[in-house]
């Protein structure tokens, strides 16, 4: 799933970032799946998806006070730029959600 996610955001606006980061977490599950173990590398991932997380953690907020839910999925508003901060936070949840869960199972 996260290979995935790194290959969908090659056409973001900002790739290098959001492509490091799903890269990071992909890493960390195929690693798992092997057998090995990568805890600092996972430690690293998860502290700059963490940074990530705060930096669109307002945009987030934002989201849930408007009543723009059901546009997620939708296409990006010039007047509703929380839409993407959700999304990316979203993202980042997934993200933060699947390495926590690696690092306590010891990968």
């Amino acid at each position: 799933m996260f290979v995935l996610m790194a290959a969908i955001q090659l056409n973001d606006p900002d790739p290098v970032y959001w492509v490091a980061v799903y890269a990071a977490v992909a890493i960390v599950s195929l690693a798992a799946a092997t057998g090995r173990s990568m805890p600092r590398f996972g430690l690293i991932a998860l502290g700059v998806v963490l940074a990530g997380m705060l930096i669109a953690a307002p945009g987030f907020v934002e989201y849930l006070r408007h009543d723009y839910w059901t546009e997620i999925g939708g296409a990006m508003r010039a007047d509703a730029p929380w839409i993407e901060s959700a999304r990316e936070f979203i993202g980042l949840v997934m993200a933060a959600a699947a390495l926590l869960f690696l690092r306590k199972r010891g990968a």
